[in-house]
């Protein structure tokens, strides 16, 4: 439909009204769902009916593909059916082109589907060369057999809102990007418009899939970037803060292809700064990015120690103090990530030198390398953190890519992943004799005692993990040097260096109706609790095979050694329902200054093999205000300090006013100690946490865990006792007495002025 061009005054009111619906005070005073992304104010620039697309340059792939149109919940749709048989499908239409479209302006992209029946999708904008995936009802989303990792599938009954809804995201188009299909040289520009493409994986990978189905999509110009940002209301000064961060695995390529620019020469920083912007509109208060991949330098100035003797430079060495500076310019926290495996360079490089060494010292790798497992492009370096070089290599790199840049940003600290074997437990001659010096052993311990000797491996394995804890606190001190990152400075380990995270212990689908999955093994959510199955597989040693030495190579996680460690947070991987639902997990990793999980996204690599769509990575997340429910799943059962997100594809988000909406709520938290009280709302699935603080008062998190809104609830008859009771993001009073509605997911923030003890027993 076209619409008339609006007068310049009544387009700003309608661009604020637009910023106010998706602001954290729009979204606290919500009493139902959230309405989607309200686009009836912005420029409408394309349309295209998907169930009427003769005349549109599009794409049915493939050409025999059961397709067409249906009537579903009253409107006509486009379908590519599922079920059994059903192959890997794709519909593609190109928007914009021709219609004035330009780099640095942001767009918004909105699609139309139907919750009639369990659906999920994967889109591909080619603008910005992303992939974003979303599943609605008992769906997957994640693919069920990829092919090079289990995706720890959860298969849950979530409500479907029997009406159409639109998945919508935010976005600005790349300078240069490639045509559609085949992706390859980046020769399309925004005057030609791009390619959205959605795809559905055949039966065998989404079994519970109906289908494709879509409606109409659109694009329409966004407000300017100052109206998306996502006004934050934090703590009071001097209250430690929370923070929320993401690391993409699989994006920045296009940024090192140099035959194939996406950007001009000495432009690679404005992808960085359309990201920054996205995340400011998101609610993220944290840059993060891989400094190091897989050991190597993505983008920082080695020369200092060595240049290419050390750390091999990088071909855009600068970028990383150009990145620092717009961080800091945009009011984001800085949070630089290392797969740290030892400096690989040159001579003066220790990775390479493979201090570390197995313990059947087998030499299985190539060239009769000693290697812990087959990965052998992960076993290149390694370090042993039980020699004390290894703690001044990495402060080099710290000292340039943190410490020379403190002016530029602020540094949260830093976050270690390795990969499999970069950092990992060391049998090696000088590494058993520090294991003797230190424990005033009689004899020498060799390999063979250890392997016979189930006590002294115990008291070996034990050894180690004190000694990694020492090396971190040594990064640790190094970090909180005032002339580093200060007192603060926090040090977040990720010793899990799998995709999907190593979350159960079992190839089988966690799902409330075993039903659904006929000849399969199924787990219930209620045993993984009961039987603490995600605590048990987390802590434990990885398995292993073919004399391998996989239990060495990632070590166990040893959460219970920092739980009077300042500083040091080793992280909890989460993603599915079940794996924030056990709060004796969630608490078994707390340390002493909180909590830190990192949500992991299994990439679906390659799973989509077709080269029409190019290389495929896909991240999936469920539809409308369940792609929330995790996170408020874990702030109700165990509170955490930091979030963070492993993504596979570029940071994208497809429901932006639940995520906002959870965002501006769990950063107006202090970051202190909190207690669930009991019996504090009529509701079974709304908990209510307490925070005290010293003289500001207490804050009040009021949590929806449940699938189903929550109406009608109310609140302890004690909470009618505190005096100035208010929503702390609006700043408005609030009734203890009136009853409550809350969406899946939603958190509502109170705040009690006075001091701690007027919370006492709410």
């Amino acid at each position: 439909m076209n619409r008339k061009p609006f007068g310049k005054g009544m387009r700003r009111v309608l661009c604020a009204l637009f910023a106010l619906l998706l602001s954290g005070a729009a979204a606290e005073a919500a009493d139902t769902l959230l309405p989607a992304m309200n686009v009836s104010g912005l420029r409408l620039i394309d349309s295209v009916d998907m169930a009427a697309l003769e005349g549109r340059e599009h794409i049915i792939d493939p050409a025999n593909a059961r397709s067409g149109t249906q009537t579903i919940l009253g409107k006509n749709a486009f379908v590519m059916p599922g079920g059994p048989g059903a192959p890997f499908r794709f519909v593609a239409v190109r928007l914009g082109a021709g219609k004035g479209m330009k780099t640095g302006q942001a767009y918004v992209l909105r699609v139309e589907y139907p919750e009639d029946a369990p659906r999920s999708y994967t889109i591909y904008n080619s603008a910005t060369e992303t992939r974003r995936g979303f599943h609605s009802g008992a769906t997957l989303g994640d693919a069920l057999k990829m092919p090079y990792v289990w995706s720890n599938p959860e298969s849950l009954a979530y409500p479907l809102s029997g009406r159409w809804e639109a998945w919508t995201c935010v976005f600005e188009p790349h300078p240069h990007y490639p045509d559609f299909p085949k992706p390859g040289k980046r020769n399309q520009t925004p005057a030609d418009g791009f390619w959205v493409v959605i795809a559905v994986y055949n039966h065998e990978n989404d079994p519970v899939s109906a289908g494709l189905a879509l409606g109409t999509i659109s694009l329409y110009e966004a407000p300017p970037h100052e109206r998306l940002a996502l006004r934050l209301r934090r703590p009071p000064a001097g209250l430690p803060q929370r923070h929320v961060f993401w690391r993409e695995e699989m994006s920045d390529g296009l940024l090192f292809d140099q035959k194939n620019p996406a950007f001009d020469a000495k432009k690679q920083p404005d992808w960085y700064a359309a990201k920054m912007r996205l995340a400011k509109f998101l609610g993220f208060d944290t840059f993060s990015r891989d400094l190091l991949e897989f050991g190597h330098n993505q983008g920082w100035d080695s020369s200092r120690y060595g240049s290419n003797d050390w750390v091999y430079q990088s071909n855009i060495p600068w970028l990383w103090h150009e990145t620092v500076k717009l961080a800091g310019q945009y009011g984001l926290y800085v949070l630089p990530m290392y797969e740290y495996c030892g400096s690989i360079g040159g001579s003066k490089a220790l990775g390479p030198q493979k201090r570390a060494q197995t313990l059947g010292y087998k030499h299985k790798g190539p060239k009769g390398r000693d290697d812990y497992t087959h990965i052998h492009w992960s076993e290149k370096a390694n370090v042993d953190v039980t020699d004390p070089d290894f703690i001044e290599d990495l402060r080099k790199i710290l000292e340039i890519t943190i410490a020379d840049e403190r002016e530029n940003a602020t540094f949260l600290g830093a976050w270690l992943r390795p990969r499999p074997a970069g950092m990992p437990i060391s049998f090696s001659d000088r590494t058993r004799q520090r294991f003797d010096e230190d424990t005033k052993a009689q004899t020498p311990t060799t390999r063979q005692a250890l392997q016979s000797n189930r006590a002294l491996y115990d008291q070996y394995i034990r050894w180690w993990n004190l000694k990694r804890r020492a090396y971190f606190e040594a990064i640790r001190d190094y970090l909180r040097r005032p002339d580093v990152a200060g007192s603060d400075a926090a040090l977040l380990f990720t010793g899990d260096p799998s995709e999907p995270g190593n979350i159960i212990d079992s190839n089988a689908i966690v799902t409330d109706d075993a039903a659904r999955f006929p000849g399969v093994k199924t787990i219930s959510p209620e045993q993984v609790v009961a039987e603490h199955l995600g605590l048990r597989r987390l802590t434990a040693p990885s398995g292993t095979w073919g004399g391998w030495e996989w239990q060495h190579a990632v070590p166990a996680a040893d959460p219970q050694n920092y739980k009077e460690t300042p500083g040091i947070f080793l992280t909890m991987p989460f993603s599915r329902q079940y794996s924030v639902a056990d709060p004796e997990a969630l608490e078994a990793f707390r340390a002493k200054d909180g909590l830190a999980m990192i949500y992991h996204h299994p990439l679906n690599e390659h799973v989509y093999f077709s080269d029409k769509l190019g290389y495929f990575v896909v991240d999936f997340e469920l539809a409308g205000p369940y792609c929330m429910l995790a996170e408020a799943r874990a702030l109700a059962n165990g509170d955490p300090r930091y979030i963070g997100y492993l993504y596979g594809n570029s940071l994208q988000r497809g429901f932006p006013q639940y995520v906002r909406a959870f965002y501006a709520a769990f950063l107006a938290l202090p970051a202190l100690p909190s207690r669930r009280l009991d019996n504090a709302a009529s509701h079974p699935d709304v908990v209510v946490r307490a925070i005290p603080t010293p003289k500001d008062g207490v804050w009040f998190a009021i949590i929806n865990t449940g699938m189903r809104p929550a109406e009608n609830v109310r609140l302890s008859a004690k909470f009618a006792a505190l005096k100035g009771l208010q929503n702390y993001l609006t700043g408005k009073p609030v009734s203890a007495t009136a009853p409550l509605s809350l969406y899946p997911g939603q958190v509502l923030v109170w705040h009690a002025p006075g001091r701690a003890k007027s919370a006492k027993n709410p």
